[in-house]
């Protein structure tokens, strides 16, 4: 199994999406990861829905910590910190993603810790970096997206702004996180000490929107909201409706515009003034994109969107039927390799359910955790055991709620 970061102890201080996520990347590589929580209380998105998810695992909790061990400590009581610094000395990673500045406050920043442990590597995950003006700022996914420009991006010109119906923020901070801890650990093999890792928010946005942020930044082009339109403005690239849905085509070039012609069988339009290129190589640009783009539409009409989903997709253009997210994983993913693993033994449900893992494939498999998302606390004796406490230290720390 490729588990390159077998023996790599995390100590992990996340909670909801962007910090988790980091410490799900790691933990599918193989990392040991101890993810610290309030006796009690737990990481808020274990809750989810009320009436919706079985209480503490919820399905989100499960997606993104599933092989991590769950070690519940409160970080007000001297023993909770004791443990906590036991696990640093020990570790190889920390990721928190707290309010800039708080685990300082309870005497874990980045200098407290290097004391313990010099090799540690310390990441912080945090709305908009740990310093400068902004840094006292809370982070959330859509508060980042608006303040960002990125809900400008979608819609339609003249229209409200339009977030992203997903974390996408979260996701790429976590990604952007996990590949500066694995450049860390590089580093430390030729240095012998740990790093201080920044991962802001605003940064990953920027990351994710590089094409738009780069045309401002390089050549000061404003953003212009295209909604369905394809960025490349080519008349056969876009979502258009069929008979029975709606499909997105990518014919974006000169030849695949054409391609495109043929497969709606419209090859006159080919010399049609509407659809003639106005420069040489490329992406398909023509002399009256609206007009062109509205003769190409309505050919579609013609067909339901599996034909033409077939048919771009036979003459080597990319096309995809507009689907749920359920529709496509119970039709299309399965006939794909495939990123999930298969929980057997999840706590919470009664039932097999599938995970996924590191989201590629090395040698044929994919890389993920073995164990189930754990129960609030379910590791606590046996992590404490592992630094040294004693079974009647143990349950003193249990009786007092320190656990």
């Amino acid at each position: 199994m490729f588990a390159p970061l077998r023996g790599v102890r995390v100590v992990d201080l996340t909670h909801v999406y962007a910090g988790p996520y980091v410490t799900h990347v790691l933990t599918q590589l193989g990392a040991d990861v101890v993810k610290i929580e309030r006796p009690g209380v737990g990481d808020v998105i274990r809750a989810g829905l009320r009436g919706v998810s079985p209480p503490g695992f919820a399905a989100p909790f499960v997606g993104m910590n599933h092989g991590k061990r769950s070690l519940t400590l409160d970080l007000k009581d001297a023993r909770g910190k004791d443990a906590l610094s036991r696990l640093i000395e020990r570790a190889d990673v920390l990721v928190e993603n707290l309010r800039p500045g708080e685990l300082e406050r309870i005497g874990f920043g980045p200098e407290a810790t290097r004391k313990i442990n010099p090799r540690l590597i310390y990441a912080s995950v945090s709305g908009w970096g740990q310093s400068g003006k902004q840094a006292s700022r809370a982070g959330y996914d859509q508060v980042i997206q608006a303040s960002t420009g990125m809900m400008m991006m979608q819609g339609e010109a003249g229209t409200p702004p339009t977030k992203i119906g997903f974390p996408a923020i979260d996701i790429a901070t976590g990604m952007n996180g996990a590949c500066a801890i694995l450049a860390a650990l590089l580093e430390r093999q030729r240095t012998g000490t740990g790093s201080r890792i920044d991962i802001g928010m605003g940064d990953s946005a920027l990351m994710l929107m590089i094409g738009n942020s780069s045309a401002w930044l390089v050549g000061g082009l404003p953003h212009e909201r295209l909604g369905n339109r394809a960025l490349t403005s080519s008349p056969t690239s876009g979502v258009f409706e069929t008979a029975d849905g709606s499909i997105s085509v990518a014919a974006n070039t000169l030849e695949q515009g054409h391609k495109a012609l043929d497969v709606i069988g419209r090859p006159e339009l080919k010399t049609d003034p509407r659809f003639a290129p106005v420069r040489k190589g490329g992406f398909f640009h023509v002399a009256d994109p609206d007009g062109a783009e509205r003769e190409f539409a309505t050919s579609l009409k013609a067909r339901d969107a599996e034909h033409w989903e077939a048919a771009f997709n036979e003459a080597g253009i990319a096309c995809g039927k507009i689907r749920t997210i359920h529709e496509f994983l119970a039709g299309p993913y399965r006939a794909m390799p495939g990123i999930h693993r298969t929980i057997t033994d999840q706590p919470g449900y009664d039932r097999p359910v599938e995970a996924l893992g590191a989201g590629f494939r090395v040698d044929g498999a994919i890389p993920a955790a073995t164990r189930p998302a754990p129960p609030l606390g379910g590791d606590s004796r046996a992590v404490l055991t592992e630094l040294g406490f004693a079974a009647d230290e143990i349950d003193t720390m249990a009786k007092d709620g320190v656990i």
